[in-house]
């Protein structure tokens, strides 16, 4: 039984970003941007603000709520994103290719297909959103990339800083 319960757990992999939420966010990216590819990095960065996309001035309005220091969610989604894109490219959803810039991911042929077969409104409102990104980013460098997340990173979420006290003066 302790057996059992041991490989049911090597099994489980969380629904809600974790690898299939994060991968299928990143396939979605990569295939508005099919043929080309993007670094890790700019994965990364691109998976933030399609969930926070009216974290940007003129965006839409973001995929999932606005929390406090939300910017921290891109320190720590590189391991989730490599798990999730390694998912998708065991089912050739995916591929990842050595340039002389470096290592990019891509969509294959598939991805597309795959992607119009899922029918749910979160992945509809996905689309649409790496499809605006895409469009907005992708000629802009990976440094222009990095300098507009450095001049944001301590403003996103920062909303949240003085909540506490506006509720404490509601409270006198």
């Amino acid at each position: 039984m302790g057996k059992e319960m041991m490989g049911y757990s090597n099994r489980f992999i969380a629904p809600f970003n974790g690898p299939i939420e994060i991968g299928l966010r990143a396939i979605s990216i990569l295939n508005d941007a099919y043929p080309s590819g993007y670094s890790l990095q700019r994965l990364i960065i691109f998976d933030y603000l399609s969930v926070h996309s009216d974290d940007i001035s003129g965006g839409p309005a973001g995929l999932h709520p606005k929390t406090p220091h939300r910017s921290g969610e891109l320190l720590v989604r590189r391991d989730v994103l490599q798990k999730g894109l390694l998912l998708y490219m065991g089912r050739g959803l995916a591929e990842q290719r050595f340039e002389m810039s470096g290592v990019t991911y891509a969509a294959t042929e598939r991805t597309g297909a795959f992607l119009d077969v899922l029918e749910t409104e979160y992945v509809s409102d996905l689309r649409q959103r790496t499809c605006w990104l895409v469009d907005t980013f992708h000629r802009i460098s990976d440094d222009e990339l990095n300098s507009l997340v450095q001049e944001n990173l301590g403003a996103w979420g920062a909303e949240f800083e003085m909540e506490s006290v506006l509720w404490m003066e509601d409270e006198i």
